[in-house]
């Protein structure tokens, strides 16, 4: 007898943690309260700083926020990663990606910066958000020496909806003939806008799949105009002339099976790609301090540290 997507949902809890980060009642805003308590309770290395800077923005007179984590210890100039976080392209910050952040700096290690790119609305969809980021980038190749960085090796962490951000943004430097990131890595990467088997399977509980398009909408679509592959990077004919990638899906999200699409497209026009399937968990799951998250951290901090011309010595 063939499952039906109700018998797919993977562990006891699973429908708590969809309806978790998408209610809107009040238990809904409780649980919601206390995943942003555990990822605000972020704790520093010894010897690792964290501090906000502005630099110029896309627009006259506009200024990016970047937040810059230097772990203790580092030669200097020293390989930088740009963080682009997620948040549905119309929410989010730097906060959410603390954690995160200061796993991968203190790991690899190296120097992290986060971009707080201009958040989607119906006033500011698509292309402000990738063009914030693109200023981030390349205030990291020119700029970098400023906050200890090597121009020279810059690399691209995305996830989520800035996971779709790292991809488009890898695809405007190749097309512009700029240099492009050692590496870019989509962590559970929001590329298009496609109804998938995941998306079906996993996203039938609460909004999910409502909740995807209708952010996904307001980001390339406000204006009517028609879509990007810059907007949505799976649809993007030719992936060929991309630096490397690695793409982070996790088996029960409803990204999953996008994500997984793009890393073999990857592979089949010959961009050095790397692929981690995480098991058993959800979308998001990066965020919280776990066994699992350590080891995919520990993952991604390696595969960085290869690109970027370092001795890998753990995984």
């Amino acid at each position: 007898m063939r499952a039906n997507a109700t018998q797919l949902f993977p562990y006891p809890g699973y429908e708590e943690h969809v309806k978790m980060t998408l209610d809107t009642d009040a238990g809904g805003k409780a649980s919601t309260a206390e995943i942003q308590a555990q990822i605000t309770a972020y704790r520093l290395g010894e010897g690792t700083t964290l501090r906000d800077i502005q630099i110029p923005g896309t627009q006259e007179g506009q200024t990016l926020k970047l937040r810059v984590i230097t772990p203790a210890g580092i030669q200097t100039p020293s390989p930088v990663i740009l963080d682009i976080h997620g948040g549905g392209f119309i929410s989010g910050s730097v906060d959410i990606d603390n954690y995160r952040n200061i796993s991968l700096a203190e790991a690899a290690p190296c120097i992290v910066v986060s971009v707080e790119y201009r958040l989607a609305s119906r006033e500011l969809p698509f292309p402000a958000q990738l063009m914030d980021c693109r200023t981030a980038y390349l205030w990291l190749r020119e700029h970098g020496a400023e906050i200890g960085a090597d121009p020279a090796r810059v690399g691209v962490h995305g996830t989520s909806a800035g996971g779709n951000l790292a991809a488009a943004l890898a695809l405007l430097l190749r097309d512009r003939g700029e240099v492009q990131p050692s590496l870019t890595v989509l962590n559970c990467p929001d590329l298009d806008m496609k109804v998938t088997t995941s998306k079906e399977q996993f996203g039938q509980l609460g909004k999910v799949k409502d909740f995807c398009h209708s952010n996904s909408a307001i980001y390339t679509s406000a204006d009517g105009s028609p879509l990007s592959y810059y907007a949505m990077p799976a649809r993007c004919p030719d992936l060929s002339g991309l630096n490397p990638h690695m793409v982070v899906t996790a088996e029960y999200d409803p990204l999953r099976d996008e994500g997984m699409e793009y890393a073999m497209r990857l592979l089949h026009d010959r961009v050095p790609c790397e692929t981690l399937q995480a098991p058993r968990v959800t979308h998001g799951f990066c965020v919280m301090d776990r066994p699992l998250t350590r080891w995919v951290h520990r993952g991604i901090a390696a595969s960085f540290r290869r690109e970027f011309g370092m001795e890998i010595v753990d995984f």
